[in-house]
């Protein structure tokens, strides 16, 4: 059986003031250690998880932001189209004068030529008219 004897509680006094040493010495600061990094993993798993937040808030914002930017740039395609369009209507519609005008001019330039060759022509035909008659009335005179 157990004897209780003077080293006995020598023994008990050892072990339990081994057992505050320890405490002291080795368990708190492990404990410290381990309770530190727990904090620290724990936290920067809630840090993730705001930076995830503000993330995906900001995505969305961006998202935003872009749809607006689309809109706008539609808005300015579309009024420089309409701009386009109109500028080339105006240009189409000068340039259509231009032609009408140059045709007109070119149309009273060979209307005057026509004229002036139709005088020339009916000039020389009266010619002509005069030199045939008399080559066929001197061929009559003399032949008769």
């Amino acid at each position: 059986m157990v004897e209780f004897n003077g080293w006995f509680f020598v023994l008990v006094a050892n072990f339990l003031i081994l057992l505050l040493v320890l405490n002291a010495v080795l368990f708190k600061p492990v404990l410290g250690l381990i309770k530190e990094r727990h904090n620290i993993r724990y936290g920067s798993l809630d840090e993730v998880r705001a930076l995830e937040k503000k993330k995906e808030q900001a995505i969305e914002q961006l998202k935003t932001e872009m749809a607006a930017a689309h809109a706008n740039a539609k808005e300015i395609f579309t009024r420089i189209r309409e701009k386009g369009i109109i500028r080339q209507h105006e240009l189409i519609a000068i340039s259509q004068d231009k032609a009408v005008s140059s045709f007109y001019n070119a149309t009273k330039e060979l209307t005057k030529e026509v004229e002036q060759v139709t005088a020339d022509i009916m000039r020389d035909l009266d010619k002509y008219a005069d030199e045939v008659v008399g080559k066929l009335t001197h061929g009559y005179v003399k032949n008769n």
